[in-house]
């Protein structure tokens, strides 16, 4: 898709703003500033709204036509005056993102139509102000207009949440001007935000700075925000920027000292009382990452990653106060407490990211399937209801039954017959329901026109490396023979839903395959020529044990009820023998278990194997509806064949023979829409899936 998206993450003291075309993604600068974030705020003149840098030179002339944060008004759903006239949120940020969307536009040069914007991770499912925010990018001039969490942006951020593994749990620090803590768990465009708590820390912060502003420059600074009309408003509104501008500074230094105007007295402000006043807020931060885990039962150890967001993720405290707070001990790069290069940009990277990727959000029409073929009726007079079905679906009917009885509207009962004899599999009508023009059901095909026409092969895949079948039969997991890239593959579609690149000892040549350990989990298990054994947990992306053989196995087998490994080291001299020493190894703990140098202990454990026995495939499946059964059978000259056959009659469906010196095991999809084979030589492997 190379339709252009315009990006916007609204803050409240910030907005900023990308361009995605493809997958190329711009950072659009306001063109009044050339800064990275364009002013959060709304002048009422007497042209128009001006919104941004424009309004803050304005706002010194008519402060009362002035209001930063147009958003707040739209997250406390109420209206706000501009000196004698009433706004709404909605008002103020539609006329805050037009301005945005014209400038954009015309660096652009042509129309932009689509949006995504973020929104606070409390604006959740079935909220308002979701719709409210989705009339004001409709009201902006966009045809299409899609929302993201802020919690879910920031994790998606590429520089903070690249290398995550699907599944994992990120704890997000959102710290703008409200501070959210939210937990997602990661999965490309489908990551989802399970809890969140959020509260106006930020806020807070900047009144406690005032407050102290105030405090120190009592002789001077009350008059000047006690001034009658406009000055006063006018003194206030520099203050509060003269406060977030000091905070800002301490970033990087241990004291800043500066004046509100040049002709007032100095004012000092340290890191020590930044921390001081911070001290309520960080302390909420670390109960609310408590409280966001207890809601999904999760603890600080089960997290991938905690990200760091927002303009207040400079705070000297904040990162201290985490790894306390959490118990993070940061191991390696990047360690999973995370904090990208320019925090407050962390949200619109992330949604940038998940624009990117809104080519891979479609919905493919269902094509039609081997084994079904639609049957039809045209309603009389183009309405009735549904009174009842007259044959379960399964059932196997002659042709001219009567399968529905149908009222239409002048209170005539039609029947519905059968043209063929067949059986149904589905009904998507119910009786009550109204139905037509037309009614279609799907029924089944008969062996006959099954042999006819094979079913059609929709994918045809090769890897040098090695196939699993997940045991749920949804995915397809890609091991390459060095054990250096896994892939984990939908079944669907064949869309590659996660990635994972184990991280050997240098200079190993490592050799691997995924087995499944006992509680079901998918894990790489890899063994190098320096006699490392190394063991991942691919959801979790960590490294369970790693433990040397000193034997240097050139073969390795598994034991996966047991999680048990048997390193198959170089024939070794013993006496005037040359013996093959096996060691038994626990790949829980890496601890050797025992010493083999008897040549028949497969023979006696034969629980060992090269390849993964838990998995989906093997020498013959029944799908999970239990109508279809594929095995593996000689064909002639002993090349492999693959057979399915109808389960209730025996009856062969379709074979299909494969290469000379090819190995083969079959499965089908969880949902017996797909038929697998898995066709392996020495030199590679094949998967072949077909629509059954």
């Amino acid at each position: 898709m190379t339709e252009p998206i315009l990006v916007v993450d609204v803050g409240t003291s910030g907005t900023r703003v990308a361009l995605v075309v493809a997958d190329q993604t711009t950072l659009v600068k306001e063109p009044a500033s050339g800064a990275t974030s364009w002013p959060s705020s709304v002048c009422l003149a007497d042209e128009g709204f001006l919104v941004g840098t424009p309004s803050e030179v304005r706002k010194r002339a008519m402060p009362r036509r002035y209001i930063d944060g147009p958003r707040r008004a739209v997250d406390a759903q109420a209206a706000m005056w501009l000196e004698h006239r009433e706004v709404t949120g909605a008002e103020a940020l539609t006329a805050y993102l037009t301005v945005v969307a014209n400038e954009v536009r015309q660096l652009y040069g042509g129309q932009i139509d689509r949006l995504t914007l973020s929104v606070p991770a409390d604006y959740l499912p079935g909220d308002p102000r979701r719709d409210t925010m989705l009339a004001v990018g409709a009201a902006a001039g966009f045809r299409d207009v899609e929302l993201i969490d802020s919690a879910v942006a920031a994790a998606l951020d590429p520089t903070t949440g690249d290398n995550l593994p699907a599944g994992a749990l990120v704890l997000v620090c959102d710290l703008g001007a409200t501070w959210t803590v939210a937990l997602v768990q990661v999965y490309g465009s489908h990551t989802v935000q399970l809890a969140q708590q959020t509260c106006p820390a930020g806020q807070e912060l900047d009144a406690l700075l005032i407050n102290d502003l105030r405090t120190e420059g009592r002789a001077w600074l009350e008059p000047m925000l006690a001034a009658p009309g406009d000055a006063g408003l006018r003194a206030y509104h520099e203050a509060i920027d003269f406060a977030r501008r000091l905070k800002h500074q301490l970033v990087d230094a241990d004291e800043v000292v500066d004046h509100l105007t040049p002709l007032t007295p100095p004012y000092r402000l340290t890191r020590a009382w930044l921390d001081a006043f911070a001290e309520p807020a960080l302390r909420w931060l670390v109960e609310g990452a408590a409280g966001v885990l207890g809601a999904v039962g999760a603890a600080p150890a089960d997290l991938a990653a905690v990200v760091v967001a927002g303009g207040n993720a400079y705070l000297p405290a904040v990162h201290t106060t985490l790894r306390s707070g959490l118990g993070i001990i940061d191991a390696g790069s990047p360690g999973p407490l995370r904090c990208g290069p320019d925090p407050e940009l962390a949200v619109l990277r992330g949604a940038a990211r998940f624009a990117a990727g809104a080519s891979g959000r479609t919905v493919t029409a269902e094509p039609q399937r081997w084994r079904t073929e639609p049957t039809s009726w045209e309603i009389p007079g183009g309405r009735a209801r549904l009174l009842r079905w007259c044959v379960p679906p399964g059932e196997p009917y002659p042709a001219g039954a009567v399968l529905a009885h149908i009222r239409t509207p002048d209170e005539r009962v039609f029947e519905l017959t059968a043209a063929q004899h067949g059986r149904q599999l589905g009904q998507q009508a119910y009786p009550g329901d109204l139905v037509g023009p037309v009614l279609v059901v799907a029924t089944a095909k008969d062996a006959v026109a099954l042999q006819r026409q094979p079913p059609p092969r929709r994918r045809h895949l090769e890897s040098p490396g090695s196939w699993l079948l997940t045991p749920d039969r949804e995915h397809l997991v890609e091991c390459d023979p060095a054990a250096r890239l896994v892939r984990l593959r939908a079944i669907a579609d064949d869309t590659v839903r996660a990635e994972f690149r184990p991280e050997h000892t240098a200079g190993a040549q490592p050799t691997g395959r995924v087995f499944v350990d006992p509680d079901g989990r998918l894990a790489v298990v890899a063994w190098a020529t320096d006699g490392f054994i190394s063991v991942w947990d691919i959801e979790t992306g960590k490294l369970s044990a790693r433990f040397r053989d000193p034997g240097e196995p050139h073969r390795v087998l598994i034991d996966e009820a047991g999680w048990r490994a048997a390193a198959e080291g170089r024939a070794k001299a013993v006496g005037r023998y040359r013996r093959i020493v096996t060691t038994l190894w626990d790949l829980r703990t890496g601890s050797q278990i025992d010493r083999i140098t008897d040549d028949q202990w497969e023979q006696r454990m034969p629980e060992f194997a090269e390849n993964s026995r838990r998995e989906g495939f093997g020498t013959a499946a029944v799908s999970a509806d239990g109508q279809l059964r594929a095995a593996v059978a000689d064909a002639l000259d002993g090349i492999a064949a693959v057979v399915l056959q109808d389960t209730s009659t025996g009856q062969e469906l379709f074979r299909v023979l494969g290469g000379t010196g090819q190995r083969v095991r079959v499965g089908f999809s969880a949902d017996s829409r797909h038929l697998l084979a898995n066709w392996e030589s020495n030199e590679r492997s094949l998967i072949d899936v077909w629509d059954v």
